[in-house]
């Protein structure tokens, strides 16, 4: 029996052994981040517009973008409608829920993108190749661990797009059709990934197209949906695209196009570097360019949130590639080569991806974590009025994510309530000590203290904030 079919008949094994080992400890790692205060900004920022929805008059609310930005509902920071079928979860199941549904979001992908790997025609070890690729990519579990923001609502990219990408590449259309318009509606940036692959489809080929007509149909929604949702959505509401007028900026000044070439983060070069067989795919993997391109630009890391569809945006280019590389290296007789090439490559990057994870979250834990007991957060709520706006360490959020008015720390002074860790320095601890005698205590323990000011109205509105 040769090594293929020994491996092809174990390969579910392996997978399954894999998938499990890998699951549990991004899981673990995320709660570990949640028990010490971490993985929290952008976390209850989600959390707590899920919690104020109520399908009437609030969609997406949040008390934190209200004040920052002018915006009272997260639609209009990014068009991510789709997000709200996260509402059950965060209700039912909280942070832990929403982490957990990020930590998990590759494992998903990886599944369909097993599929693929199978309909390009890969055997079984460039298919365990292509999914080791994916799953340990450092710039992908970094972006799933995002140890300072925990969860954004970019996870479910993965969990739209994956499924989309099996579907076109199987001629799956109608139900291609469906998970486009889930997929664009995740984030205006979906639109990019789309038009990216249309693009590679019309320069080289992939496999994502049947025809110009499905491409142009294609083209058009996304189209469709990138203006509706930067331009036209927040016009009608009367509020500006934070984001879109930030491109504009950046896209229309030469200095700053200049500017972030020169200052490109490294993890752009890293990012790239652990996908090198989808080069011999480039219409596949131009699928990612526009996306990278904007957010070089805009100076952002691969490393951030963004990296996880991008590396498995990738990762479906390396699969196509494979098939080339494959070829080319057998024709030639140095497939036994090529495959000891691609062991060296999977071992250095399932070292790397986990390393990766435990570097950056034991760096932050010995730096800024802070755990606060149950019982504090309980007596500390307790004691105000949570109807209110209530300013809260980033650290001290957990529990407080159903809040009406949740605020963020650089908030406090607009806040009635103020939720502080005196022992930990922190800009709202130095916030608190300088305003002094205008807070009242109303709860302190060896955890955390609860201010109220009374100068401040339960609810200021957002025209009082306005006025200064």
């Amino acid at each position: 029996m040769t090594f293929e079919n020994t491996l092809e008949r174990r390969l579910p094994l392996i997978l399954a052994v894999m998938f499990t080992a890998w699951g549990a400890y991004m899981v673990f790692m995320k709660l570990r981040l949640l028990h010490y205060g971490l993985a929290t900004d952008d976390l209850f920022n989600y959390l707590n517009a899920l919690h104020n929805t109520n399908f009437q008059d609030k969609w997406l609310f949040s008390a934190r973008y209200e004040l920052l930005r002018g915006l009272s509902s997260l639609l209009f920071n990014h068009w991510q409608p789709t997000l709200l079928i996260l509402w059950p979860i965060a209700k039912l199941a909280g942070a832990e829920g929403l982490l957990i549904v990020q930590a998990l979001a590759p494992l998903w992908a990886a599944m369909f993108l097993l599929k693929i790997a199978e309909r390009l025609g890969l055997g079984p070890f460039d298919r365990l190749f292509v999914i080791v690729v994916c799953l340990f990519h450092p710039n992908l579990t970094a972006a799933i661990m995002d140890s300072m923001y925990g969860f954004h609502g970019t996870s479910l990219l993965l969990y739209f797009g994956a499924p989309l990408a099996w579907a076109a590449v199987a001629g799956r259309w109608r139900l291609a059709f469906v998970l486009l318009l889930f997929f664009l509606n995740i984030r205006e940036n979906a639109a990019l990934y789309v038009a990216g692959a249309a693009v590679g489809w019309l320069l080289f080929t992939n496999p994502f197209f049947a025809g110009r007509r499905g491409l142009a149909a294609a083209v058009g929604i996304a189209a469709v949906t990138f203006v509706g949702g930067l331009i036209v959505a927040p016009w009608l509401a009367g509020v500006v695209h934070e984001h879109a007028n930030h491109a504009r900026e950046v896209l229309t000044t030469p200095s700053r196009i200049a500017k972030a070439l020169t200052n490109m983060d490294s993890d752009w070069h890293n990012l790239f570097l652990w996908l090198w067989p989808g080069l011999a795919a480039p219409g596949t993997l131009l699928a990612i360019i526009p996306e990278s391109a904007i957010l070089i630009l805009a100076e952002k890391k691969a490393s951030h949130w963004y990296g996880m569809t991008l590396a498995f945006a990738g990762s479906i280019a390396v699969a196509h590639g494979m098939l080339r590389v494959r070829n080319f290296a057998e024709a030639r007789g140095k497939g036994r080569v090529l495959t000891g090439i691609l062991v060296l490559h999977m071992v250095a990057i399932a070292v790397a991806g986990p390393k990766e994870v435990w570097g950056q979250s034991r760096k932050l834990i010995t730096r800024i974590g802070y755990h606060v007991p149950p019982e504090s957060t309980a007596n500390a709520r307790a004691a105000i009025d949570t109807r209110c706006r209530v300013a809260i360490e980033l650290q001290a959020m957990y529990g407080f994510g159903d809040l009406p008015y949740l605020q963020y720390p650089r908030q406090a002074k607009q806040s009635k309530y103020i939720i502080a860790i005196p022992t930990m320095p922190s800009g709202l601890t130095k916030m608190v000590t300088d305003m002094g005698d205008e807070l009242k205590v109303v709860y302190r323990d060896s955890h955390l203290t609860a201010f109220e000011n009374p100068r401040v109205p339960c609810v200021l509105s957002f025209a009082e904030y306005a006025k200064g």
